[in-house]
């Protein structure tokens, strides 16, 4: 029998804007593909534009448009057909495949494409899941989508009978009723402390804090604290959570905001503290992002002359090269956690009342940036 034939409904890619300096191209571009592959996902696969046609498109090697995909391909947009061509993953599965179970994977976009500690767990838990024998379906949501009737219809189209939500945002208490009322089963990975959801999976960080300030306060020579946080009328859970652990531990500390300034400008500031023994720390990857998208360099400036800790994950720096500057770095094992989490679900112990299970931070003392921080492979640099 003839194989069906797919058409391709992919917009050109002659609109494309250009990618900028030479060695920001990888970064450019990936970060385009990303937003083409997510903004024309369908329910079905459908070819996409083939490693030739971007290499002729942008004027690059084929080689780095290979390394891209293959980065893509990791995060479950796009996959390859041996010796034809690289499909666009589809929204919708088919049912007679043997697969042990269909698994929703819901995310925030805005923090998909900028987070990385965000992005690592989807990497991490959908290849595990596909490799074990798990079909997933990622659907990413943006606005206050989340919340509304059509997201949790979207989702019980796809078929799916378990839902792994990472981070469930409160704005989706009612689209977890509306799945929980037609028999899809929940399982919440919960980042803060406090979750509208009863979420078998939490991420810890208290104990690596602890040992980042005990590290300052021996090691370090360090005297105070600079936490800097977005403006705002009240701190995030994050933020809040970080005051309270400060507190507890007498360590002094103040709070830098940042408003509607210049990200240089502001930079500088912290940059240009008078005493030397004070250490700066990111609570808010979202915040810490923003500051590398847009001034890198001053970033780069700030990590080389002060001590400065990245308490929720790496950070990517996605128009520069990575500096090597040595940071202090709390972040957790995702390779380690992806596999526990799926080696539940095929136990069903996921699904008990049994106690949630803990998985405790890490923290690194004194490792270079460039060492965490992914490249456009999809590990580290």
């Amino acid at each position: 029998m003839a194989r069906k034939r797919i058409t391709r409904t992919l917009a050109s890619l002659s609109e494309a804007p250009p990618l900028g300096r030479a060695h920001h191209k990888a970064d450019r571009l990936l970060q385009i593909l990303r937003e083409v592959a997510v903004k024309n996902q369908q329910d079905q696969p459908q070819p996409f534009h083939s490693l030739r046609e971007v290499a002729r498109r942008f004027g690059i090697p084929t080689s780095m448009v290979s390394r891209i995909y293959g980065r893509l391909e990791q995060e479950g947009l796009l996959s390859t057909v041996r010796a034809s061509k690289t499909m666009l993953q589809g929204l919708h599965f088919d049912r007679q495949l043997s697969v042990r179970a269909f698994i929703g994977l819901p995310a925030s976009l805005s923090s998909f494409l900028t987070i990385q500690d965000y992005r690592m767990f989807f990497i991490r838990v959908r290849r595990e899941l596909r490799l074990r024998g798990f079909a997933t379906a990622m659907l990413f949501y943006e606005g206050g989508e989340e919340g509304r009737p059509s997201f949790s219809a979207r989702l019980k189209a796809y078929e799916v009978d378990t839902v792994l939500w990472f981070e469930p945002p409160n704005t989706a208490r009612e689209s977890v009723l509306r799945l929980l009322d037609a028999g899809v089963r929940i399982i919440g990975v919960a980042k803060t402390p406090r979750s509208f959801l009863k979420c078998r999976y939490k991420l810890n960080r208290t104990a690596a804090v602890r040992k980042l300030r005990q590290a300052w306060k021996s090691e370090r020579a360090i005297e105070n604290v600079t936490v800097v946080e977005s403006d705002g009328s009240r701190p995030t859970l994050g933020e809040d959570w970080l005051r309270g652990l400060l507190d507890e531990l007498q360590l002094p500390r103040k709070v830098s905001k940042f408003t509607d300034q210049s990200v240089r400008r502001f930079l500088q500031t912290l940059e240009t503290v008078k005493t030397k023994r004070t250490g700066i720390i990111f609570p808010s990857s979202s915040l810490a992002s923003m500051f590398c998208c847009r001034a890198p360099e001053a970033v780069t400036r700030l990590l080389a002359a002060r001590r400065v800790a990245f308490i929720n994950g790496p950070v990517n720096m996605p128009f520069t090269r990575v500096p090597a500057v040595q940071i202090d770095l709390v972040t957790h094992d995702w390779q380690g956690i992806a596999k526990t989490i799926v080696d539940e679900l095929i136990t069903q112990d996921a699904f008990g009342n049994t106690r949630p299970i803990t998985f405790e931070a890490e923290c690194h003392l004194g490792v270079p940036l460039s060492h965490f921080a992914q490249d456009v492979a999809g590990g580290p640099a």
